[in-house]
């Protein structure tokens, strides 16, 4: 007996990575920019919000790997639920995340995930070298876990 496998996901959400990609090449062109321009604001705001001094230079120093390891969070995280819908066939359609509550708490394991892994590569990768409070940093690199997590993963395509 045959049996039909499909595998979904859902990054930035995922489904823009096969729809979109192909459909319309230039959403990539759209995406990454857009994204940096979020991670800008919200770098910048909490830099406000905690009182960051030399918030010029420490933009300038981290706003590149905040970027680059917020799009690597995403993709591992992506590819955690990847592994998971192929693994197991799952009783829900997790195209749809807001269709049922199994899809949802299904998405909400890849927003959560890209989250933790954003604070712990901020932790360690981003401002690691740079001089600011230890307490500042994890303060900053929550906040970016928070405040810039795929929730993207939530909407449907269709």
């Amino acid at each position: 007996m045959k049996r039909d496998i499909k595998l979904y996901n859902l990054i930035f959400p995922m489904w823009g990575i096969y729809f979109y990609a192909i459909l319309f090449p230039y959403f990539f062109v759209l995406l990454l920019p857009a994204n940096f321009i979020v991670d800008t604001v919200m770098l910048l705001l909490l830099f406000f919000l905690f009182k960051v001094p030399e918030k010029k230079e420490l933009y300038r120093k981290g706003i590149w790997k905040a970027w680059g390891f917020g799009f690597l969070a995403d993709f591992l995280a992506a590819g955690v639920l990847v592994i998971l819908s192929s693994a197991v066939s799952l009783p829900f359609h997790i195209y749809a995340p807001l269709s049922s509550v199994g899809a949802f708490l299904f998405a909400t394991v890849g927003v959560v995930l890209a989250g933790v892994l954003i604070y712990f590569f901020h932790i360690r990768f981003v401002w690691k070298g740079i001089l600011l409070e230890e307490g500042k940093k994890k303060k900053i690199a929550l906040g970016m876990a928070i405040l810039t997590a795929p929730y993207l993963m939530y909407l449907s395509p269709l």
